[in-house]
C-alpha cells in the first residue's frame, strides 16, 4: 500500500492511522513490520487489547452499506485487515463521523480505496 497509495503523491494532506494488533499465529508486537508504511503521514499504534477492531466490529451493522463490493466481511468479534476512509471533515467525539467507505481485506479492496483517494484528494 505504501508504494501504490502513498509514494505517488507526497503532497496530499492524507493522514493514515495504522492500528496493529495480534490476530493470527506469528503476529506479535516484537514482530511488527517496521519497514511497512514508512511514509511520515502514517502514525502507528499497537492495540494489544484489540479495542479498536472490537469497537468497529460492533459498528458493522450501521456501516455495512459503505463496504466496498469486492470486500468480504463475515460477522466476527474483531474487524481487522481493513481500511476505513474518512472525509476531511471527520471528527471523533462519541464516534467517528464522515465515513466514506471501508474495505476488507485491504489487498482485496485496494482498487476501491485507490479510486476513492484519486477522486477526493487535492
Amino acid at each position: 500500500m505504501q508504494k501504490e497509495l502513498l509514494d505517488d503523491d507526497k503532497t496530499s494532506n492524507l493522514r493514515v492511522y495504522a492500528v496493529w494488533f495480534d490476530m493470527v499465529p506469528g503476529d506479535a508486537r516484537s514482530r511488527w513490520p517496521r519497514k511497512v508504511l514508512t511514509d511520515p503521514r502514517v502514525e502507528h499504534f499497537w492495540d494489544e487489547a484489540k479495542e479498536v477492531g472490537t469497537w468497529y466490529a460492533r459498528q458493522v451493522p450501521s456501516i455495512r452499506d459503505r463496504l466496498t463490493p469486492e470486500s468480504r466481511w463475515n460477522d466476527g468479534e474483531v474487524l481487522w485487515d481493513a481500511y476505513l476512509l474518512y472525509g476531511a471533515d471527520a471528527r471523533w467525539e462519541d464516534e467517528p463521523t464522515h465515513l466514506i467507505a471501508w474495505g476488507r481485506t485491504i489487498v482485496a479492496a485496494r482498487d476501491s480505496l485507490e479510486a476513492e483517494l484519486e477522486t477526493r484528494l487535492p
